[in-house]
């Protein structure tokens, strides 16, 4: 009973070890599939309009223009992917929007990985990464047209957003190849930005710009002014990036702290509910099984009880009996009453059978002491066959190997002949053989019971060793009980399949 106690709270600790890695194996996986979901996608398109004003030089020793309106396009969009690795074509297009004249054209091609957001090749930012900080930047971002450090300036809110306004200032770049009307000339740009970025997400939702192009003359001194001119993210632009960003930040809300606490807890209460089911149905079987225990015990001692008052009772008329058979087989062997000889088989056989359920309620229900010798499994065989009558129709083959092991010869020899009985009722009036196998197996002696019977049925397979259950109308149902009995005191066990039916016995040769 307390074996059985021990292997359910062993279940029960295996049950819960095994659900709390289960737990943790599936927000791990799950944690994977957050940080897939948070890289950037293989579709990417971004699309962004600026509008402001702008004044350019037409020709050499000429003024700047009069300053009119310029609409730009930002335009990025994935072209390849190789691994992690995106190749993202990046394009501006600026147009007069009075005359709808191209102003200014530029493309680039960027490859940047998709977890780091950074570029292959220079290791700087292409776009902000989630969980932005408080921290510089080192960007090449595709409206500044070189590399350029963002600098953290304040927190900031648009629209009711919070956001993180960056700043950025550069100069000295050469945009000589934007101004292909001078392409004799060296023309170098200064200029500044600022942008506004949703930090859990990263995504921009407003950017600002101001430049100043000038030549410059071979002897590195600043000329005469190229272009000057501003912009700025238009309103419509930036209205849909702040609702793209709110609608992202509340998706990684939900990917970041709602939906692992839900799997969570989802998964503690299943586990819950299981080892509960569990407990309880274990609980149930320990009740039962206690019962069981009761009503056996009760049984047991019913029988105890019983063995005491009709032991003496028994054997008393049993002796008797025999006494007044020999008499009767005296006079018939001295012919004295020939006729009588024809029931003396009958009423030995009656005697046997009333002495054999004796002795197996007796054996049962008496704790004998264990007197161990070094004995030979062939006598303790030999002994056990002496004491049953062998029907002709049944054949007993033996062990070709003697082994030898501490044991009770008596007891043992008693157990060994319940099998074989219960061997012989199993093939009653038909051929049959019963095979009888020794071997060593590692430190245990194997001695196994085979015989030629119809089997034993699936239902009573599990029942047989208990006591009490028979399925002969003669039978005491405590031989096999007492075998195991036997067999464990000897620090052994028993075990059955069928069919064909084998009892094998395990015993330790230590």
């Amino acid at each position: 009973m307390w074996h059985h106690v021990q292997h359910i709270l062993m279940s029960f600790k295996t049950k819960l070890v095994i659900g709390c890695l289960v737990i943790i194996l599936v927000i791990a996986i799950y944690g994977l599939f957050v940080n897939e979901m948070k890289k950037i996608p293989l579709n990417y398109e971004f699309i962004a309009e600026q509008e402001g004003q702008d004044r350019v030089l037409n020709s050499l020793g000429g003024n700047l223009s009069e300053p009119f309106g310029i609409r730009e396009t930002l335009r990025e969009n994935v072209i390849n992917v190789t691994g992690d690795i995106l190749e993202i074509n990046s394009t501006v297009l600026g147009k007069d929007p009075v005359t709808d004249k191209i102003v200014f054209y530029d493309a680039h091609t960027f490859f940047v990985d998709r977890t780091t957001r950074k570029q292959q090749s220079t290791n700087e930012y292409f776009t902000f990464p989630p969980n932005v900080q408080k921290i510089d930047y080192d960007f090449f971002h595709p409206m500044i047209f070189s590399e350029t450090p963002f600098v953290f300036e304040r927190e900031d809110n648009i629209d009711g957003l919070d956001v993180y306004d960056f700043s950025c200032k550069y100069s000295g770049v050469d945009v000589s190849a934007d101004h292909p009307q001078f392409s004799s000339k060296k023309i170098l740009s200064d200029g500044s930005c600022k942008i506004s970025v949703e930090p859990v997400t990263g995504i921009m939702v407003s950017f600002s710009k101001e430049w100043d192009d000038y030549f410059v003359n071979d002897d590195g001194i600043r000329g005469a002014q190229v272009e000057i001119g501003e912009k700025h993210t238009t309103d419509y632009s930036k209205n849909i990036l702040v609702n793209t960003a709110k609608s992202t930040k509340t998706l990684y809300y939900f990917l970041d702290l709602v939906f692992p606490s839900l799997i969570s807890v989802v998964g503690i209460a299943i586990l819950f509910v299981i080892l509960l089911f569990d407990k309880i149905k274990n609980q149930s079987k320990i009740i039962i099984q206690t019962q069981n225990e009761v009503v056996k015990k009760e049984k047991l001692s019913a029988i105890g009880e019983l063995t005491a008052r009709i032991s003496h009772d028994l054997r008393n008329p049993l002796s008797t009996i025999k006494l007044t058979v020999q008499a009767i087989e005296m006079r018939v062997n001295n012919k004295l009453d020939p006729r009588l000889g024809e029931y003396l088989p009958i009423i030995n056989d009656a005697v046997s059978r009333i002495n054999h359920q004796i002795n197996q309620v007796l054996g049962f229900v008496k704790t004998m002491p264990l007197d161990k010798k070094l004995v030979s499994v062939s006598n303790i065989l030999d002994d056990s066959i002496k004491n049953i009558i062998i029907p002709r129709n049944i054949s007993i083959v033996l062990p070709e190997n003697d082994f030898s092991l501490m044991a009770d010869k008596i007891q043992m020899s008693v157990a060994f002949t319940n099998i074989l009985l219960n061997a012989i009722d199993a093939i009653g009036e038909n051929e049959g053989k019963i095979m009888i196998r020794t071997r060593n197996e590692k430190n245990d002696l194997v001695i196994e019971f085979e015989d030629s019977g119809d089997g034993i049925p699936k239902q009573n397979i599990n029942k047989i060793f208990e006591p009490l259950f028979t399925t002969k109308q003669n039978g005491t149902g405590l031989g096999l009980s007492s075998v195991r009995a036997i067999i464990e005191a000897h620090g052994g066990s028993i075990s059955v399949k069928s069919p064909p039916t084998v009892f094998t016995i395990l015993l330790p040769q230590s």
